[in-house]
């Protein structure tokens, strides 16, 4: 067993978002600018985005694949040398450094979630087995789910039942009307299905025959290794119809939208006014409706609802409430009931070198190219890595492991059994704000892996100093207009920390521990109006008297400094793997969700993302570390 920290871990909100309008008086006069220096402490990398096909050669090319220089002012459009040296003069985007900085001031501050995509769909695969159903529309009155029993169709690989001939099969429509006679043996003695078809007609506009009974063929994924029948429906009870709620019938259609990006499910219900579905009945109300038996199941809650819930995180949206972060970095609505837009009173100039970069020394500065991998997951979906457990200690009772629950419902224990419970409107809570740790994971980047997919990409980093043995300076400023001392000791303290451990990420490869990078201030001028002479002057103000009221001992701030320390390096970052397989990291989430005593996949979580502060328990005292 060997534990490992999870690329990222979360930042927890405290309090409330406090907001209110941007009013500039007396007290807001402090005008002028930071000059900075970046420290590279790991290798770094800022595409140039002129040609995304600079590293390639002519094959990659043709295949649509990307390998990019790094970023500076050249344009490398219509270049494709491959093994081209790096650009002569890179530079260091303001917008990569004010990002890191806004993160960090948002999240020490209690500032909003200003770049979260807060109204986006969320759902997830649920490897729970629903129950057959057919919906039907009934007029004025909506939708009516009419529960089903579901048989076995030989339409595949197999030798149970009467065999339907692939030509027909192909010619029928989802939905299609069948006659069916049921075999009294059930598959191979296993009761995860009822019986099979024995035999089966299809209606020619006669009269059923005795001893056969009406159902509904439902087309799934296509066949397989794994796959052997079709399914079809049949209802034993006409008279046991639900009332399917409107929000349901929109969840349903995300789905179906979601599987028509792929192959499967892509067919047509037979008319508008039928639907075959799988579904969950939730005291007496069909939920998490789906084509498939286990798949893909769309949540009633997102983000913007939770975040509402909890503090009123969400993105601004209102000129006139505004949080400390969009007061100075400025704002603009959504779009959604458009409120109007905010100017930033800060701003960040591009990190250049102090000198030139010649190119006959240019393999000195950059390292030979590399391609990064595919990225690894989680997704919020996700919800044991990003949300919080929501279970109180009356409802941990009998779990022999973290329990399951997704951003709709939770499992508990009651009598012995697991039901499912709706959650509160307030819960799931999210962990808080995705920070990175800082780790020398790039050294286990395998330099020859070769660039044969469009999800990787090759790369020439910027090598930090220690490495290139070789010293530089990339200097920059930051300009600030009309802010009032606190926000400007918060600027300050966002820039550095006020501790020389901890640093910033930016720039791309964050999960592979590129990018870590450290902001020290030189000195700090401020626009002053002599009175006597009537002349502007700027004069030099000691950039260390500011930020000393800042309250440390928050738990934001704390895990901030947990997440930001940079010294030392972490050694033990990594995706989550199983052993002896470092690149396939769904299969962890998969191991994660099976009950050890009976190897199925059910709705269980083995473990869920430890907080900051329990990484550093290197040797999982606690016992929350994960592990492969």
């Amino acid at each position: 067993m060997e534990y490992f920290t999870n690329p990222y871990n979360f930042v927890p909100f405290t309090g409330t978002c406090k907001r209110g309008a941007l009013t500039l008086g007396p007290k807001e006069c402090l005008t002028g600018y930071f000059d900075c220096e970046l420290e590279l402490l790991t290798p770094l990398f800022i595409p140039n985005t002129s040609n995304k096909s600079a590293l390639c050669n002519e094959e990659e090319r043709i295949k649509k694949y990307t390998g990019y220089e790094f970023c500076s002012y050249e344009d490398l459009s219509g270049d494709t040398r491959l093994g081209k040296a790096g650009p002569k003069d890179p530079v260091i985007p303001g917008s990569e450094i004010r990002g890191a900085v806004r993160s960090v001031y948002e999240a020490a501050f209690g500032g909003c979630m200003s770049t979260m995509r807060v109204d986006g769909v969320l759902g997830r695969r649920n490897p729970s087995p629903k129950r057959p159903g057919i919906m039907v529309r009934e007029g004025k009155n909506g939708w009516y789910l009419y529960p089903c029993e579901r048989a076995m169709l030989n339409a595949g690989p197999t030798r149970e039942g009467q065999k339907m001939p692939v030509e027909v099969y192909a010619s029928l429509k989802e939905g299609q009307l069948l006659w069916i006679k049921l075999s009294e043996n059930r598959y191979k003695n296993r009761n995860y299905m009822d019986k099979v078809v024995e035999r089966y007609k299809i209606p020619d506009g006669g009269r059923i025959p005795d001893g056969y009974c009406q159902a509904w063929l439902h087309k799934g994924e296509p066949f397989g290794k794994k796959k052997h029948h079709e399914s079809v429906f049949y209802c034993k009870n006409e008279e046991r119809k639900m009332l399917v709620p409107e929000e349901e019938c929109r969840a349903y259609q995300q789905v179906m939208d979601k599987y028509k990006d792929g192959k499967a499910y892509s067919a047509s219900p037979i008319d508008e006014n039928r639907v075959l579905v799988y579904y969950v009945n939730q005291n007496g109300v069909p939920r998490n409706l789906s084509p498939a038996c286990i798949g893909n199941e769309i949540f009633q809650k997102t983000f913007r609802k939770i975040l509402e819930s909890n503090g009123g995180f969400q993105p601004c949206a209102d000129m006139s409430e505004l949080c400390p972060a969009c007061k100075i970095f400025g704002m603009v609505s959504d779009g959604n009931g458009t409120k109007g837009a905010v100017c930033s009173r800060v701003r960040f100039a591009d990190a250049r070198l102090g000198g030139t970069l010649g190119s006959e020394n240019a393999e000195d500065y950059y390292g030979p190219c590399v391609v990064l991998p595919e990225a690894g997951e989680p997704r919020p979906s996700a919800v044991e890595f990003y949300t919080e457990s929501p279970y109180k200690d009356k409802d941990k009772g009998g779990w022999k492991t973290e329990g399951y629950w997704t951003y709709d419902y939770m499992f508990v224990k009651r009598k012995g059994k697991e039901v499912r419970e709706l959650l509160e409107e307030s819960l799931p809570e999210l962990r808080g704000r995705k920070f990175y740790w800082h780790h020398d994971g790039w050294e286990k980047l395998e330099k020859d892996n070769p660039l044969d997919g469009e999800m990787k990409q090759r790369i020439r980093p910027l090598l930090p100093d220690h490495i290139a043995k070789r010293e530089r300076k990339f200097i920059f400023r930051v300009y600030f207009d009309k802010l009032n001392w606190v926000e400007l000791g918060r600027l300050r303290w966002s820039l550095d920390f006020m501790d020389p451990i901890c640093a910033h990420k930016i720039g791309r490869g964050k999960p592979y521990g590129l990018g870590s990078v450290r902001i020290h201030i030189n000195n700090l001028k401020i626009r002053e109006l002599d009175a006597d002479t009537g002349r502007v002057e700027l004069t030099e103000l000691c950039y260390e008297n500011l930020g000393h009221n800042i309250a440390e001992d928050s738990e934001a701030v704390k895990t901030l400094k947990i997440m930001a320390a940079a010294g030392p390096l972490r050694h033990d970052v990594s995706y989550p793997r199983i052993d002896g397989n470092k690149t396939e990291s769904f299969r962890w989430f998969v191991n994660n969700r099976t009950r050890k005593e009976t190897k199925m996949l059910q709705p269980t979580f083995s473990k869920i993302l430890p907080k900051a502060e329990e990484e550093l328990d290197t040797q999982n005292v606690c016992g929350k570390r994960l592990h492969t």
